[in-house]
């Protein structure tokens, strides 16, 4: 499921300090000028990336994500290509130097077959030379971390719930609460996410054609109980 309503509130209840980190990881890893991104959401990546001067095409599946994108770009007078696109099912798009997929969007990607058809996309889609740079949420988090994890917030904007089950086997659903005092709209969905274990995703990884994987947890060295996995895999010529 994409977001729907709760796109409107996404960006209020994320840390900026967030995406600003992922970019700091970028700079140190890897050089790129055109990139494209997946999963873009409310293009809180893309955009940054445009200020330091970056070619980005935004992508996401979520028409509500991308229409705030859309109005974020038409306040800054930003020009960039913006496409509502399934990653699963992407083809034709130019050689690019980067692509990314960032804040777990491919853990939305349930069904293994398909998270196999993303990389096998992106593989096509890059410059040799190219690196696809994505994050996950690991299988740890998945079965232990957010296992009955529940969140609120009530302040005197809105009052937003969170609460988060596990079926132990990679398999989690949240279940989000929005309740707008201003507008007194309520906004409730149902997202279900999954993950694999770090040698399924290498194992497809190198499916695809990637044989140069970098690993990498919380920005630091792959251990068992991290809570988010970033993968730096390079296309190198055959």
């Amino acid at each position: 499921m994409s977001y729907q309503e709760f796109a409107y509130y996404y960006d209020s209840l994320m840390d900026p300090a967030f995406y600003d980190e992922y970019v700091h990881f970028l700079n140190e890893h890897i050089h790129f000028q055109v990139g494209l991104e997946l999963g873009c959401g409310t293009g809180e990546m893309t955009l940054r990336l445009i200020e330091e001067g970056k070619q980005i095409t935004a992508t996401d599946l979520s028409n509500d994500m991308l229409e705030v994108l859309f109005e974020k770009a038409a306040f800054k007078q930003y020009h960039f290509p913006i496409y509502r696109m399934d990653m699963c099912d992407f083809s034709g798009h130019d050689d690019f130097e980067a692509v990314l997929c960032f804040v777990d969007s491919l853990n939305y990607i349930i069904e293994q077959e398909k998270v196999q058809s993303v990389f096998n996309n992106v593989y096509e889609s890059l410059k040799v030379g190219g690196a696809f740079v994505f994050d996950v949420n690991s299988l740890y988090k998945h079965n232990v971390i957010l296992d009955g994890y529940k969140e609120e917030n009530d302040d005197e904007d809105f009052y937003f719930e969170w609460d988060v089950s596990s079926d132990h086997q990679g398999n989690i659903t949240h279940h989000v609460v929005i309740e707008d005092k201003e507008s007194k709209e309520r906004v409730e969905e149902i997202h279900h996410q999954r993950s694999f274990s770090m040698e399924t995703y290498q194992e497809m990884l190198k499916k695809a054609g990637f044989l140069d994987i970098e690993v990498y947890s919380d920005f630091e060295d792959y251990h068992e109980k991290c809570e988010r996995l970033i993968f730096i895999c390079k296309k190198e010529a055959h």
